[in-house]
């Protein structure tokens, strides 16, 4: 492949798969700003097409503040049967925006969005998603790759359907057949013990029942069984993995889920781990355009700070100063809030600035979060956002966890009922001072008025949306949903 000429290139990165379309710029070899097309259309895992591409890389230029003639060139990825491994193909005018660029084989871009946002020099990465992987359904679910320097190639495409494999049990469960429904099986497999000496068949297509509500017990046994299933399977195909580096980039789909996460951390081998918060479909633009920046046009890399790879949205007005002790006092005193503060979060998680806050201490806040504000199955567990400098204090884990993706025994479960699940564990995410400035301000006023560095942090949307957006959407969602308050870039809204 023939490098261009390093200077400082723009490139608009889209993901163009079946599902998660998303517009990403970068600039001289950094991501300046991303969006995912569902936090503009309201359409759960929207993919981009004619009626809404323009409004989604639209988003995005005025973000950075540019225009489309500003693009140097255009990077796009799309479903996982249109090229294979380390396919690079040369388009031209892609969605008629008068733009040529090139089109990033699937899983090479799942693996270059977590390579090229790490901070190593040289590592192994592995991609693993939900594409259709049983043998008679064929096409790449997987990729194993080698980065070196600004250089990242496909070594392999092994044909391994955990994700579609955990998508079918949440079918056969009744849980349901769409792809953001795989969560809830993570959240309700701690319910149940895993049966011994059970496998199952990964190409085994069950029909779709409604077993939850018919046999509770038994469903949470067949949950807890695949979780395991598939945690051990994925330790064991990344203990197989290339030895050379000590570094890993995990991305794809699967690696959403945070138990094996967890034990890949603490058992794979790896000194280090590097996980993308987008590591789902709408990351694969950021791939792409990381890809076509480093490796095809030799960019220089740039070295990022967590905040710097999963806040990407637009700035918008900061309308007054937080008065960050009267929010955390309404908190203590068993509000719900709305928190709407800087630019959104990119990927699935809320990570404190698209966000529904309340107090952990409270376990009745998280049965009023899920029976009447999001609307969801009661044992849904809702996770916590901790202070980075207090984190081990709470909870037993080596590592900070900075985009809500590893699970760890809560220490002191008494203190904080309403974000310990059923098997006293926690999806917990770490925030800092310089990472985000809000958030940690509300937090350490509510430390000092309880003690506990802690708040509840669910996504801000109500039941079957996106996480939201723009102002008017928190407003819009404060007169139609029965929580407290909303803080909205400092406007205050409460009842």
């Amino acid at each position: 492949m023939q490098r261009k000429k390093r200077t400082e290139k723009i490139i608009l990165g889209l993901s163009s798969a079946h599902h998660d379309g998303a517009a990403c710029i970068v600039k001289g070899g950094k991501i300046l700003a991303a969006i995912e097309c569902e936090r503009l259309t309201k359409r759960k895992k929207d993919d981009l097409k004619s009626s809404n591409v323009r409004e989604t890389i639209n988003y995005v230029l005025e973000a950075v503040g540019m225009e489309l003639n500003d693009i140097d060139y255009l990077a796009l990825s799309g479903s996982p049967h249109t090229l294979h491994k380390n396919e690079v193909q040369w388009s031209d005018n892609v969605y008629n925006l008068g733009l040529r660029g090139w089109m990033i084989a699937h899983h090479l871009a799942h693996n270059a969005a977590a390579y090229y946002t790490s901070p190593f020099d040289t590592a192994i990465t592995l991609s693993v998603d939900s594409s259709s992987g049983f043998p008679h359904l064929y096409y790449e679910n997987s990729s194993i790759c080698v980065g070196d320097g600004n250089t990242i190639e496909s070594i392999d495409t092994p044909s391994i359907p955990y994700g579609v494999f955990y998508q079918r049990v949440c079918e056969y469960l009744g849980i349901g057949p769409t792809l953001h429904k795989v969560g809830t099986l993570m959240g309700l497999a701690p319910y149940g013990k895993s049966i011994d000496n059970m496998h199952f068949d990964l190409e085994d297509q069950h029909e779709v029942t409604n077993l939850i509500e018919k046999d509770f017990s038994s469903a949470v046994r067949i949950a807890a069984t695949a979780q395991k299933d598939l945690e051990q399977r994925l330790l064991d195909l990344v203990r197989q993995l290339p030895s050379d580096s000590k570094n890993l980039c995990l991305s794809g789909g699967t690696f959403l889920n945070c138990p094996a996460n967890s034990l890949i951390l603490k058992e794979s081998g790896f000194n280090n781990i590097h996980h993308f918060p987008g590591c789902g479909d709408s990351g694969i633009g950021i791939g792409a355009a990381l890809f076509a920046a480093h490796c095809i046009c030799d960019q220089p890399r740039h070295q990022y700070k967590p905040h710097e790879i999963c806040y990407l949205g637009k700035e918008y007005k900061q309308e007054r100063e937080i008065d960050y002790e009267y929010v955390a006092r309404r908190i203590a005193d068993g509000a719900i809030v709305a928190w709407m503060n800087g630019r959104s979060e990119f990927g699935p998680r809320a990570l404190g600035n698209r966000s529904l806050l309340a107090d952990p201490r409270d376990q009745h806040n998280r049965d009023r979060l899920n029976h009447v504000i999001k609307q969801r199955e009661w044992y849904r567990p809702f996770a916590p956002i901790v202070l980075e400098e207090s984190y081990q204090e709470w909870f037993d884990f080596d590592v900070p966890s900075p985009f809500m993706l590893y699970t760890a025994q809560v220490k002191r479960p008494q203190e904080i009922p309403a974000i310990t699940h059923v098997d006293g564990s926690s999806r917990f995410q770490t925030v800092t001072k310089e990472g985000n400035i809000h958030i940690y301000k509300l937090i350490k006023e509510f430390e000092k008025i309880t003690g506990v560095p802690i708040l509840i942090n669910t996504s801000l949307n109500g039941k079957g949306q996106p996480i939201l957006e723009t102002p008017a959407d928190g407003r819009e969602f404060f007169n139609d949903v029965p929580i407290d308050m909303a803080i909205i870039h400092g406007e205050i809204l409460e009842r």
